[in-house]
């Protein structure tokens, strides 16, 4: 199998977990009536498996390589926790058809301007047709989830 594929086929399995993870947290925060909480236990969860996984792989970080990085590239966390919560109330107010595409919708836009822009250490991709159709599509998308609403 090529490497691009390789990476294709785990971008969609890690985009289906998108959907499994809005309804989880929805279910626990239904059994716990709060969202912040169920953010927390996700990620206490989520955490303990990461620490499982490094335990199996015996990796010591090199912590003073990690220091001099950029102080914002250690907010991942903080802004990870604000998704969760955010997911948690979006699927239980909106059903997680929604959520997720709007979520979708708003992570192309947000890559689109990152990649764009060059922020966050990210190599500078400028917006072309292809990436403008990505978002229009996405739009369109949008517009008939709200469509099938009605």
């Amino acid at each position: 199998m090529n490497k691009p594929l390789v990476f294709i086929l785990l971008a969609v399995f890690a985009g289906s977990l998108l959907p499994s993870q809005f309804a989880t947290n929805s279910a626990l925060a239904n059994h716990l009536q709060t969202s912040v909480l169920t953010g927390a236990i996700s990620y206490i969860v989520g955490g303990l498996g990461l620490f499982a996984l490094l335990a199996l792989q015996r990796l010591k970080p090199d912590w003073p390589a990690a220091r001099r990085g950029p102080t914002w590239a250690w907010l991942g966390g903080a802004v990870g926790s604000a998704y969760v919560v955010g997911s948690v109330i979006l699927t239980r107010e909106l059903g997680a058809a929604l959520a997720t595409t709007l979520v979708i919708a708003s992570q192309i836009v947000t890559a689109i301007l990152l990649d764009h822009f060059g922020v966050l250490g990210l190599e500078q991709r400028r917006i072309n047709p292809l990436r403008l159709a990505a978002v229009l599509l996405a739009f369109a998308a949008l517009g008939l989830k709200f469509w099938g609403m009605q």
